[in-house]
């Protein structure tokens, strides 16, 4: 077993090295094609839509293209038109840029160089003379003339970017229309070379993918065309030239995580800079910046964005850090929308859930999960940090049945087969009981109510016994629901098991009890519920009594089989049952203890 798990781990990191090999290796390829899935994902709802209404396949990917291309096209012809006015003014803003530097080298340079002359200075007092030598060679310098090169080389080099980027755009345009073109036929062959015959899960994941992927792009473009058009109005107000060019160049370059938004700012900031006599306008510029970043950052992105793309801020980070390694600044880009993709497949695909855990921004554990955890580590504040979070969102017997009585059926599981030892056990159930008291109290001070509190007129001195089945972890459940109880009116009495042995059950008369609670935190409790409901009932046969077993997940008959109990025994398995079957037998015991008249008034009310 150990030399099969250690093959499975060996073959799994040579194919990761191989995946990642490729993706290098065959970026040339990889990296139009990873754009057109983008330009897919984008233009899918709008081909979509196109037929909706009654449009063709072939005529409604042919009109998003075509919509793709006359965008891109404006959009670039814009670019060019504005940044030949600017290179045209750069000899207009030559003195000014000239007086800048002086004055930054006023600033900075000289006191930078005097201190460096002083430094010189003082070591070479320190430093001991060197003899001079007549014989030491002069240094000749060696100079390397390069060929001239010819009028195609210069030309080459000079269109090769040009030529580089028409060629990449051309192949993401032509892939993009290949994949609108067959999107169906596309995905049923994608499902049933991944899928392996499971046609539902590979679907969802599909879906899901697409849907998460074209809503982050579509919400990007927006949130970037905001903050373009807000640069381009600033800019303008401001005073600063061409400032429809910087708002375009904004939105552009906020598509690059981390570095886009500085590069965007740094240009119109140069440019304040150079055309403007005073400091006014840089620093207004910068205070555009400044005052646009935090609006979209803590005001529309959380609105825009709404839930987010599924994955944690530090993946974010990782995968821009990742893809740009591998396939460069295009590699920032796509980081966040390859990721996603990434995320959802492992949310959906068996073999690949630990992508989801370890990029998607669920928690790592689920809240009884993180409670048990911090109850071995005998964590104190960290577990009531857990259990006061859920407190302020849920009532308290809402959280003590989802999160403390799970932790604790962990803890007893754990205890049962042996991992628990008696020292990490006492630290447990002293943590607990503290935390319980802890919740009682912040609960009632926080004015969180119950679902249903009987009136002061209305209330039954009621008393109910709770009896834990056996150990220290059915103690503390039996601490928990006296706490929901008591909240409702009703005195509630906790003792232990081995009281009611023998003779002792006559404990039962002389308290006065209503209702009996038996509390059982699964699993394997059944004998002692079981011989417990027995002693009592053939004692007691019309005392109530209601046996919770938390957290137990049986249908009735099987209820009926593993636990045998003597008829008009209640079973309930959570809190919030218990509490109401607890108001029901109350309500019955009310009406029966009333007196005839008193209780023709209470019905006729």
């Amino acid at each position: 077993m150990e030399r099969t798990t250690k093959y499975s781990r060996l073959t799994t990191l040579a194919a990761s090295v191989f995946a990642i090999a490729v993706l290098f290796l065959a970026k040339g390829i990889l990296i139009p094609f990873a754009l057109a899935m983008l330009v897919t994902f984008l233009l899918a709802p709008l081909v979509l839509r196109l037929q909706r209404w009654h449009f063709n396949r072939i005529v409604a990917v042919v009109s998003a293209m075509l919509l793709v291309l006359v965008v891109s096209s404006a959009t670039g012809w814009l670019v060019v038109g504005q940044v030949r006015e600017v290179t045209q003014n750069l000899s207009e803003y030559k003195q000014n840029i000239h007086e800048r530097l002086a004055t930054l080298r006023g600033m900075i340079v000289q006191p930078v160089q005097a201190a460096t002359a002083m430094v010189t200075d003082l070591g070479s007092d320190l430093t001991l003379p060197v003899a001079s030598s007549a014989s030491v060679a002069p240094v000749q310098t060696v100079r390397i003339a390069e060929p001239l090169r010819g009028s195609f080389e210069v030309v080459r080099e000079a269109l090769g970017p040009a030529a580089n980027i028409l060629l990449t755009a051309a192949l993401v345009f032509l892939f993009a229309f290949v994949m609108l073109l067959r999107r169906d036929d596309l995905g049923d062959r994608f499902i049933r070379m991944v899928g392996r015959g499971n046609i539902l899960v590979t679907t969802r994941g599909l879906e899901e993918a697409a849907k998460k992927v074209s809503g982050y792009l579509w919400r990007l473009l927006l949130l970037n065309g905001l903050h373009g058009l807000a640069v381009a109005i600033g800019l303008a107000w401001i005073g600063i030239p061409n400032a429809l060019l910087w708002g375009l160049v904004s939105a552009m370059l906020r598509f690059i995580p981390y570095v886009g938004p500085w590069i965007a700012a740094s240009l119109p900031i140069l440019t304040a800079l150079a055309v403007s006599p005073g400091w006014s306008e840089p620093l207004l510029t910068l205070g555009l910046f400044a005052t646009l970043e935090l609006i979209s950052n803590n005001l529309l992105e959380p609105w825009i964005y709404g839930k987010g793309t599924g994955i944690s801020p530090l993946a974010i980070l990782v995968s821009a850090l990742f893809w740009t390694w591998l396939w460069g600044p295009v590699g920032l880009v796509l980081s966040t929308p390859l990721t996603v993709c990434l995320v959802v497949m492992g949310k959906h695909v068996p073999q690949l859930q630990f992508l989801n855990l370890i990029f998607g921004d669920a928690p790592g554990l689920s809240p009884p999960s993180r409670l048990y955890q911090r109850l071995i580590a005998s964590d104190q504040d960290p577990a009531w940090l857990v259990l006061r979070t859920e407190l302020e969102r849920q009532s308290l017997h809402e959280v003590y049945d989802s999160v403390v009585l799970p932790a604790l059926s962990m803890a007893e599981h754990d205890r049962q087969r042996g991992a628990l030892d008696q020292e990490i056990e006492g630290r447990i159930e002293e943590t607990m009981k503290l935390l319980i008291e802890e919740a009682g109290e912040f609960h009632a001070g926080s004015g969180h109510g119950n679902a249903f509190q009987p009136t002061p007129a209305d209330a039954l001195a009621l008393h109910v016994l709770c009896i834990p089945a056996r150990g220290a972890v059915d103690a503390l459940a039996a601490a928990m629901l006296r706490q929901v109880l008591e909240r409702d009116g009703m005195t509630v009495e906790v003792i232990a098991s081995v009281e009611l042995s023998g003779v002792n059950l006559g404990l039962l008369e002389t308290r006065h009890v209503d209702v009996v609670c038996i509390s059982a935190v699964p699993p394997s409790r059944f004998i002692h519920v079981r011989q417990l409901c027995k002693r009592i009932a053939a004692r007691f046969p019309n005392l109530p009594i209601v046996a919770g077993m938390w957290t137990l997940e049986l249908d009735s008959q099987e209820q009926g089989d593993r636990l045998p109990i003597p008829a008009g025994v209640q079973v309930v398995t959570s809190f919030a049952a218990a509490r109401s079957k607890v108001c029901e037998l109350a309500a019955s015991r009310r009406a029966a203890r009333m007196p005839a008249p008193q209780l023709a008034s209470a019905a006729a009310s």
